[in-house]
């Protein structure tokens, strides 16, 4: 188009009325040119905040969050943008940058943000942060938190560090878990190893609680935060989908076993099973994504016969975190892999119940481990089926390293410890 053009001398010679004609002409063509810009430049904008902005150069996450809790607290005076790289920084979203958008598009919203605390969650998309940062009603003003995977001694002197009640007062309160509102379904179906303990129903969470409440009150809100949490999961509707890993074998029957439940042909997890599992995946675990895998994996060491894959010695957890539970719970120093010392009289200790390789404790622990929260106990009742029987931390996000075989675990541990995780 622009080739057509004429010279100026070529205007100049033409006739008068032709130089007129010319002359509209050329504005028509530039008008044009000037619309094209016009459309490339809209269509670029467009471009940019509908496809450029949200897909290239923003990561985002979707959804509420993965139900690990990340408190954050909003400091007086921050601006949007310190909001979001704080937001980044703790894992609530995948980029500052998604957070920056999201509040640009919602009339610039962030704005509005008040400093305080506020319980969210990891992993959750751009929009559901901030509307939930913008929603006062997330607000806390005062506020204790109780980190997930904590055990129950732990919170006692959380809670009695930051309201002042004695520690003796919370162990009181726990002896009574029925007094507190834990369900009673939760102790059907017990053996003579299990206990009636509070352990596992005190769900981590920023509360704000004071002085002025006892400590009856307190666990009894934590116990509630718990049973409101197993309902939004659909905890209990959920335990009869789990498979048996192994139907053929019945541990219960194996000479020398012992072994809860017999499963005498029939495969069923009761409530406080799966909660003893989520504990375990609670503790274990590095990350999320990684909870429903070694949920079975867990189940898998239970319910899968020893003797036909020749990996492990019977159908125990073996897991650091669990005999090291008994032996905090009895006032003595937790062991770690690292130590050098007789593994197998760690592992095999008969006073500790905790030891979950000891012939006589094999199967399922007298009680939870450790108190989790939403992300465990949802894996607990909705594992990934695997056919894993190890797995270790290797990464420095958390992640673990799965293996069937325990050659492949000892592989696995070499790049655990390559990465400097162990």
């Amino acid at each position: 188009m622009l080739g057509d053009f004429r010279t100026e001398d070529e205007r100049d010679a033409a006739p008068r009325s032709h130089r007129r004609k010319d002359s509209g002409k050329s504005l028509i063509a530039m008008t044009l040119v000037v619309a094209l810009f016009a459309v490339i430049g809209v269509g670029g904008w467009w471009a940019y905040n509908n496809v450029i902005k949200d897909y290239f150069i923003a990561e985002d996450f979707s959804g509420d969050g993965n139900g690990n809790q990340v408190v954050i607290t909003i400091e007086e005076g921050w601006l949007v943008a310190d909001i979001a790289d704080h937001l980044e920084a703790e894992g609530v979203v995948a980029s500052a940058r998604a957070f920056l958008n999201a509040s640009e598009d919602d009339g610039n919203s962030g704005q509005s943000i008040q400093p305080g605390v506020y319980a969210m969650e990891e992993e959750m998309s751009a929009a559901s942060a901030l509307a939930f940062l913008i929603d006062e009603a997330n607000l806390t003003l005062d506020h204790v938190v109780v980190p997930e995977g904590k055990r129950s001694f732990e919170i006692y002197e959380i809670l009695s560090e930051y309201t002042g009640v004695p520690v003796a007062d919370f162990e009181a309160a726990a002896q009574d878990p029925a007094a507190l509102g834990v369900e009673p379904i939760w102790f059907e179906g017990f053996s003579d190893r299990q206990v009636k303990s509070v352990e596992g129903f005190l769900f981590p969470s920023a509360y704000e609680f004071d002085e002025t409440m006892t400590a009856v009150e307190m666990l009894t809100e934590m116990v509630s935060r718990f049973n409101a949490t197993i309902d939004e999961i659909g905890f209990l509707d959920k335990l009869a989908a789990i498979q048996d890993p192994d139907p053929d074998y019945d541990p219960g029957a194996m000479e020398n076993q012992t072994f809860y439940p017999p499963t005498n042909g029939e495969f069923k997890i009761q409530p406080w099973m799966a909660l003893q599992i989520a504990s375990i995946v609670q503790s274990e675990s590095g990350i999320a994504t990684d909870d429903p895998k070694i949920a079975q994996v867990m189940y898998n060491k239970l319910y899968i016969n020893p003797y036909s894959h020749e990996q492990t010695n019977c159908n125990c957890f073996e897991s650091e975190a669990i005999w090291n539970y008994g032996r905090l719970l009895n006032g003595d120093d937790a062991i770690t892999s690292g130590e050098d010392i007789d593994w197998g009289s760690v592992m095999r200790d008969p006073d500790n119940p905790w030891s979950p390789s000891a012939p006589q404790h094999a199967g399922y622990l007298p009680s939870a481990i450790s108190n989790p929260g939403a992300a465990a106990l949802e894996s607990a009742v909705s594992p990934e089926p695997n056919d894993y029987l190890f797995f270790v931390t290797a990464f420095d996000d958390g992640s673990a390293l799965f293996a069937e075989t325990y050659d492949e675990h000892q592989t696995n541990i070499d790049t655990a410890e390559e990465n400097g995780i162990q």
